[in-house]
């Protein structure tokens, strides 16, 4: 059984090949939603002493939780030699399922690429001005910059970017599809991946990486009373290997993976911008309430 962010449909192409390879083995695959649905769906269960699941894939913060927790095991597949040191836990209690860096998007028809923004600097540009919109949640990517800045200067930042008049809407998804159809000219923040597979499925939409990256992680782990740890094992390894990574996720889904033996068109538009890439810090978690007050506060979000 298995708990995953990665949509049923794209999930189930992977689930398929797992299947040709060990017919004998059955799985059963459920999305309820959100990372955060998904951790308080295992957390519930857990608590109630129903264990159904041995696979969750959550981002790694809501990943952290479920380890402070005591509900997921460590296992050190032979595929997390292949990794990136960045995008795997030390401890084997995951691995990055893909990453998804975030971007800022623009429409093509109502910006050229040399006006569009390529720096946070210009995003407080006056010419933006109520042309721009933000994901209302985007908590995680508030809270890694102000990190990364400092306070002071991180929540001045914010500051002065909420001047901008910018609009708030929720939904990743939703906003590409705005920022594709020309109702909004620019986002700040946009789950890249995404945002390059609309823009290769034909739509007036581009992007630039902004220094520095947030990079969001989706991992994989193994729950600790998984009832079928063995098959999870077999799962992970499959799932992991270069392989699937590489036909699967970053070619077929364009979910950049976090092995360094996996070329991809998407990380190398980012390197090219020689942009430093910092990853959504677990210990943000302790302060996830002070750091979504002061993103409502920074954006007026109710």
């Amino acid at each position: 059984m298995i708990y995953s962010l990665l949509a049923v449909p794209d999930h189930s192409i992977i689930v398929n090949r797992f299947k040709d390879k060990y017919p004998f083995i059955d799985v059963s695959l459920i999305r309820p939603g959100s990372s955060e649905r998904i951790t308080s769906k295992v957390v519930t269960e857990a608590q109630a002493g129903r264990h159904f699941v041995d696979i969750v894939g959550v981002s790694r913060l809501n990943m952290s939780s479920l380890i402070q927790r005591n509900l997921v095991m460590s296992y050190d597949s032979p595929e997390r030699q292949g990794f990136d040191p960045a995008f795997k836990d030390k401890k084997g209690f995951w691995t990055a399922f893909y990453v998804n860096p975030n971007v800022m998007a623009y429409n093509t028809h109502l910006v050229q690429p040399a006006a569009a923004p390529k720096s946070y600097r210009d995003l407080l540009d006056a010419r933006w001005k109520e042309k721009l919109v933000l994901e209302q949640t985007s908590v995680e990517w508030f809270a890694t910059l102000v990190q990364y800045w400092g306070e002071e200067n991180g929540i001045s930042y914010m500051g002065r970017l909420a001047g901008q008049n910018l609009k708030t809407l929720n939904g990743n998804t939703l906003i590409t599809q705005l920022v594709a159809a020309g109702e909004h000219a620019a986002a700040v923040s946009l789950n890249g991946p995404r945002v390059e597979l609309t823009k290769r499925r034909g739509a007036p939409i581009d992007w630039n990486a902004l220094n520095p990256v947030v990079v969001d992680i989706v991992t994989l782990g193994i729950v600790a009373k998984a009832p079928h740890p063995n098959a999870a094992k077999l799962y992970i390894d499959f799932v992991l290997s270069r392989g699937v990574q590489e036909s699967l996720l970053e070619e077929g889904f364009v979910k950049p993976s976090g092995r360094t033996d996996v070329k991809s068109a998407f990380m190398a538009k980012i390197r090219r911008a020689k942009v430093q890439m910092i990853s959504v810090d677990e210990n943000i978690g302790s302060q996830w309430e002070r750091y979504e007050k002061l993103f409502q506060q920074a954006f007026n979000v109710q």
